[in-house]
């Protein structure tokens, strides 16, 4: 079964913003088409945030804005995930307990080898947070379910499909040319002068650079599609063979001696270049959708704000 979320994906996925309505005793902080998510529920998640992210132990207890963020975010993703069980009950679809046995074995292995040195270390960190593997076990087994779902959701894409999302959004699979460069910024044209006179006796550019330019004398990477550089700079870089050296350019920031150390031309991709990638990208375009119209058509009542 492909991935279609990392490991984490339900510990701090993007929040989803949900009307908090009602309120409602302090054990139960949400609702989901009537299912309770219980204050155990998010006190299990914070413990495996503190498991994973150990140097935030000390802020989630001193810093109370910075505990209710994770708090949201984590008890959303508890919403997001009980809308993915009832999803699959809702559709009927099988859940391969040996598949979800293997995926649980191999992303454990995956969380031992990103966030701990060795096997002892991780139980131990287990054995002083009194986590339960039940409790690691339950998140990961989200994770399964939702690449369970996606799997469903997607699995009708066509290669036609793919063929109109890329005709459709052929941007998207231009790769932009750029420009290394480097320059000698100074005030006044005569000064820039003085600069050209110093490259024409002989000197090096990157000592001229260190001695006179109001800019740091480092190089830089400019992208066609990038808008943050003047365009009569960028227009100049571009117009330059590699390892030349520009007349002074003026731009509002005063004039530069341009130095053009690489250059590659945007390439576009045709169909065939870029098919598979154009798949998982309609693929995540219908997921997406599918989801945000599960969201949006599911009763959720959140009462965390209200407690």
């Amino acid at each position: 079964m492909k991935k279609y979320s990392k490991i984490l994906v339900f510990i701090l996925s993007a929040a989803i913003l949900l009307l908090a309505a009602g309120c409602q005793q302090a054990d139960v902080l949400a609702e989901v088409n009537g299912e309770e998510i219980t204050r155990k529920h998010l006190d299990e998640r914070l413990l495996i945030f503190t498991f994973f992210m150990e140097d935030y132990s000390e802020s989630l207890e001193t810093d109370e804005d910075f505990k209710a963020f994770i708090e949201s975010s984590l008890l959303n993703s508890l919403i997001q995930a009980r809308l993915v069980n009832q999803e699959i009950e809702r559709m009927g679809l099988v859940i391969d307990e040996e598949e979800s046995e293997k995926y649980y074995e191999e992303e454990l292995e995956e969380i031992k080898l990103e966030f701990f040195a060795s096997e002892e270390q991780f139980q131990s960190r287990m054995t002083e947070l009194k986590l339960s593997e039940n409790v690691l076990k339950e998140m990961i087994r989200e994770s399964f379910l939702v690449n369970l779902l996606y799997e469903h959701v997607v699995s009708d894409i066509s290669e036609q499909d793919a063929r109109d999302y890329f005709d459709a959004n052929q941007n998207i699979f231009i790769e932009p040319g750029f420009v290394r460069v480097s320059h000698i910024l100074v005030e006044l044209e005569e000064e820039a002068a003085e600069v050209m006179e110093r490259l024409d006796q002989g000197e090096e550019f990157e000592d001229i650079s260190k001695d006179v330019s109001l800019d740091e004398s480092m190089d830089f990477t400019i992208y066609e599609v990038d808008h943050h550089f003047d365009p009569t700079f960028t227009e100049a870089a571009f117009e330059m063979e590699v390892g030349t050296i520009s007349e002074p350019v003026e731009t509002p920031f005063g004039w530069h001696v341009i130095k053009l150390h690489e250059k590659e031309e945007s390439q576009i991709y045709n169909y065939e270049d870029v098919k598979e990638d154009a798949r998982a990208l309609k693929k995540e375009e219908v997921f997406t959708k599918h989801f945000t119209d599960l969201l949006e058509s599911a009763e959720i009542k959140n009462y965390l704000e209200d407690l």
